[in-house]
C-alpha cells in the first residue's frame, strides 16, 4: 500500500492546508497518510507550535503522526532539495515550492503549503469531510453579531516575511463600510497581533462600537474569529481558514495575497475580494 508522508510546517493556517492535502490523498487513493511534525519538536528556533490536534482530536486515529530524529532528517533532506529547486509551478503561490520525493518503493515524501482549494469534485469532497470533523468542535450555536477584521502585522514586519506585504488600514476601513451598508452589526471586533501598531481611532469613525480582541492562545483566538458572522480577512491563512470553517456568509479576502500576486491562485472563486495594494 502506498504511503504519503506530508511534512507539516508553519502556523495553524498552513497546518490546515496540510490536513486538507491529507484528505485529498485518502480520497484519491487507497493509501496510508503520515504527518511528519518533527520540525516542531526538534527545531528549537521555530516560532510556531503544532496545534492541529487541539481542534482536530481525530488526527492521531485517522493519520499516523511521526516525530523524532529520523523523521527530522527526512524533513531536512527534502527541505534542502526544495531550496535547490528553481522551477516554481505557476499555480503555486510564491514561496510554496511543492516538492514530491519517491524515496522508497510506494513511499512518497511531500513538502509544501498546498495553499489552493479548487472546485473539482475531489477538492470539495475533501474539504466537506474535513469541515464535518472541525465544525462541531469549533463552532457555537450562536455566532457573534460583530464584523470581524483581521489586521495582520507581527512577523509580516520581519525581513524574511516581507514577501507577504501589509494591507494598509484604509482598504480594510473601506471594506468595513461596504459590509456595514449591507446589514446591522452590534459592533466591530479587530483581531490583530500588534494592537500598538494600528490606528483604532480610524475605525471609530464608522459609528459602530469597536473593540480589539484580547488575544492570547492562538487556538482560542482562531475559534473566536470563526464564530463571528462576518469577516474581513487579511492576506493570512489564519483568517482565511476562519472564514472557511466558520462558513461565514459575509466573508471577503484581499485581491492581492502577496506582493504582485493575486489571491486568485488560492481558488475559492466564490469568495468576495476587496481591492487593495500591499506595502
Amino acid at each position: 500500500m502506498k504511503t504519503h508522508e506530508i511534512i507539516v510546517r508553519g502556523g495553524l493556517g498552513n497546518q490546515l492546508f496540510c490536513l486538507l492535502q491529507g484528505y485529498r490523498f485518502l480520497l484519491e487513493e487507497n493509501c496510508n497518510v503520515v504527518f511528519n511534525i518533527s520540525n516542531y519538536e526538534i527545531n528549537k528556533n521555530i516560532n510556531r507550535k503544532f496545534c492541529l490536534d487541539l481542534i482536530y482530536p481525530d488526527i492521531k486515529r485517522q493519520y499516523k503522526i511521526e516525530t523524532g530524529k529520523k523523521s527530522f532528517i527526512k524533513y531536512l533532506f527534502i527541505n534542502s532539495l526544495s531550496k535547490l529547486q528553481t522551477d516554481v509551478d505557476a499555480n503555486n503561490l510564491a514561496g510554496d515550492k511543492t516538492i514530491k520525493l519517491n524515496y522508497l518503493p510506494s513511499k512518497f515524501l511531500h513538502l509544501g503549503y498546498f495553499q489552493h482549494i479548487n472546485h473539482r469534485k475531489n477538492d470539495q469532497e475533501s474539504l466537506s469531510e474535513m469541515l464535518s470533523k472541525l465544525q462541531p468542535i469549533i463552532l457555537k450555536k450562536q455566532k457573534v453579531n460583530h464584523l470581524a477584521i483581521h489586521l495582520r502585522r507581527g512577523d509580516y514586519l520581519l525581513k524574511k516575511h516581507n514577501i507577504h506585504g501589509l494591507i494598509p488600514e484604509d482598504y480594510l476601513y473601506k471594506e468595513a463600510e461596504y459590509f456595514l451598508s449591507k446589514g446591522n452589526f452590534d459592533g466591530i471586533t479587530i483581531f490583530t497581533d500588534s494592537p500598538n501598531l494600528i490606528n483604532i481611532k480610524k475605525f471609530d469613525r464608522l459609528n459602530v462600537k469597536v473593540k480589539i480582541d484580547q488575544g492570547g492562545d492562538a487556538i482560542e483566538v482562531f475559534c473566536r474569529m470563526c464564530n463571528h458572522n462576518s469577516l474581513i480577512a487579511s492576506n493570512s491563512t489564519f483568517s482565511l481558514w476562519a472564514g472557511i470553517i466558520g462558513q461565514i456568509k459575509n466573508f471577503s479576502i484581499p485581491y492581492y495575497w502577496m506582493k504582485g500576486i493575486k489571491s486568485d491562485l488560492l481558488g475559492l472563486n466564490n469568495v468576495r475580494r476587496y481591492l487593495c495594494h500591499l506595502e
